[in-house]
């Protein structure tokens, strides 16, 4: 872990690829704001990649983005601190299903090494996956993430294991800290979020009038409590700041809509604001999240990443 606190922000919080916003321009506007790196988001060196249209095949266009991206980043003085969000993969049964992923997730390392980057992203298995194919037993997601951490060792890189609140069987760090526990690599620690943690423990995300769940502050207070005493700041690979207003159950003019989805992934998908952020004024206790996380004493990336309809906001230049 780093002696210093540094900023960043995701990329896919300066704007939507899919709205025209370029990986470039974003690139430019986390250094004109003062960031000191970018996490970068897989759908942005996707759609990155998508330019290189004389490559035929998708690695090699992949590659030729990163180091794209990497050239761009380096001139604006920008650190690229992690390739993110890895998913479907933690929970699968059928080792087949692993092997598959197993193969995607060494290209990711790949990709890292193209871009220096020093922190591999994964989240727990999440709505949109078919249910079937995954397990809630500890002890298979353990084995699966051992076999990605010795993965990501042979390139250097962190595992950052992140517990989003709308996961399908864990959606607590408390739980992400039990399958480290098995894990047992120095490689693959904690991504923790204020908004996961705040919302998952304390909100409500459909009711305008009272966005904190009853109860909810002393069971975010007690959840920020036992992380003071469980959780090694070694073992938190970065931190990830966000806040939220409160969601539209309906969705009405969302962007990508999906009634289906859980409440907090439709929260986060849409209405997840910077921590303090005066023009919407958040609803969740994420400053309390925030000094927590701190007086633990963790010192390293902390990276803005916010969510919100704002970013579909059309680019054409």
């Amino acid at each position: 872990m780093s002696s210093e606190i540094k900023i960043a922000v995701a990329s896919n919080s300066l704007g939507k690829s899919a709205a025209g916003h370029t990986i470039h321009r974003k690139l430019q506007a986390a250094k004109a704001h003062g960031f000191d790196g970018v996490e970068l988001a897989f759908e942005c060196l996707d759609a990155h990649a998508s330019t290189f249209t004389s490559l035929t095949f998708r690695k090699e266009r992949l590659c030729a983005a990163a180091a794209d991206i990497f050239k761009g980043a380096s001139s604006l003085d920008l650190e690229l601190i992690a390739l993110n969000p890895f998913g479907a993969y933690d929970g699968l049964k059928d080792p087949k299903d692993v092997d598959v992923r197993l193969q995607e997730a060494e290209l990711w390392c790949q990709l890292c090494q193209i871009m220096r980057i020093g922190i591999f992203q994964i989240c727990t298995a999440l709505y949109g996956i078919d249910e079937r194919r995954i397990t809630d037993d500890p002890t298979i997601i353990a084995g699966n993430m051992r076999k990605l951490g010795h993965l990501a060792q042979g390139y250097g890189l962190r595992v950052a294991y992140e517990a989003p609140s709308w996961g399908i069987h864990n959606n607590t760090w408390q739980q992400v800290q039990k399958i480290l526990d098995l894990v047992n690599l120095p490689n693959v620690g904690h991504c923790l979020d204020t908004f996961h943690i705040a919302s998952r423990e304390a909100g409500d995300p459909f009711n305008r009038e009272s966005p904190i769940r009853p109860g909810g502050l002393p069971a975010l207070q007690a959840s920020l409590n036992e992380l003071k005493r469980t959780v090694n700041p070694e073992n938190i690979v970065y931190f990830q700041l966000s806040d939220a207003i409160v969601a539209d159950s309906k969705q009405t003019g969302y962007p990508r809509q999906d009634l289906a989805q859980p409440s907090f992934m439709t929260q986060s998908r849409n209405c997840r604001i910077y921590p303090c952020e005066e023009k919407y004024g958040g609803c969740l206790p994420v400053v309390d999240v925030a000094k927590a996380v701190f007086d633990l004493g963790y010192r390293g990336w902390v990276s803005m990443e916010v969510f919100h309809t704002d970013m579909w906001e059309t680019r054409t230049s």
